[in-house]
């Protein structure tokens, strides 16, 4: 199944508030802000008020700047500069981000006047904040999930139940072969005579992309997005490279992070 953006971003929202040390930062923000005040709001909030301002506004910032950067992370690679890619996530992130921080002000603030900030002060504010939360995902959340090993999986998918019982394990990958499915675990292969949208249906449970209209990879099983002879492929940890076809590409590099 091909992915959209919504789902993507629906997926990148779920990996990213599920990462202790992504939540620990936020919570850390937002604690320390609550408890010193900036921008005046030390002296216009209570300290329960204040804390829960900015935990709010920490906690939901940064789902908000994943809204806004997601669109633009599917057109980047990772061939591009790490500071590029920074900027251009806080860039798309900055206008949800400022409109989330607005609509949380409203609710402790009615008047925003009170704050003695200015909308495009509080753009330029939120636009580095972006750019802070940008740089926490892309240079260290991100790095700490595409390193991690392929995780446990709670319920054991129904493709597996079709497979001989000796190559039965974590599933990596799924390719066509004329009318067969050909199913890769990390403990071997097999054929299974169906479709691969049929294949693909049964692999719930288990986070996966359509990369072809003939490959699925589980997302855990692949080291990233690469080139071979000018075609995009992805490289999976045991090796293996998989072609990308261009009406897949763009899903793949939001997944992958890199083309």
């Amino acid at each position: 199944m091909k992915e959209t953006l919504v789902q993507l971003t629906l997926r990148e929202l779920r990996r990213v508030y599920s990462d202790p040390l992504a939540l620990a930062v936020m919570i850390g923000v937002g604690a320390m802000a609550g408890l010193t005040g900036p921008f005046g709001t030390f002296a216009l909030l209570p300290l329960a008020p204040r804390l829960l301002y900015w935990l709010l506004i920490a906690l939901g910032s940064y789902g908000a700047g994943l809204v806004g950067a997601v669109p633009a992370y599917a057109r980047l690679t990772a061939r591009h500069p790490l500071a590029l890619r920074i900027l251009i996530l806080g860039l798309g992130a900055s206008v949800p981000v400022t409109l989330y921080v607005i609509a949380v002000s409203l609710l402790f603030f009615p008047d925003l006047g009170q704050t003695g900030i200015a909308l495009h002060e509080l753009y330029l504010y939120n636009l580095a904040i972006s750019l802070g939360l940008m740089t926490l995902l892309e240079a260290v959340v991100r790095p700490r999930l595409a390193a991690g090993a392929l995780p446990e999986e709670p319920t054991s998918p129904p493709i597996l139940d079709r497979l001989p019982q000796a190559v039965r394990g974590r599933l990596t990958h799924m390719s066509m072969a004329d009318h067969y499915v050909e199913v890769f675990t990390e403990r071997g292969k097999a054929l299974v005579l169906m479709r691969l949208a049929d294949a693909i249906a049964e692999t719930r449970g288990i986070d996966g992309l359509q990369i072809h209209r003939s490959h699925w990879v589980a997302l855990g099983a692949a080291a990233g997005l690469g080139r071979v002879d000018g075609r995009a492929v992805v490289k999976l940890r045991d090796g293996t490279v998989l072609p990308v076809s261009r009406s897949h590409l763009a899903a793949a590099r939001a997944a992958f992070g890199s083309s």
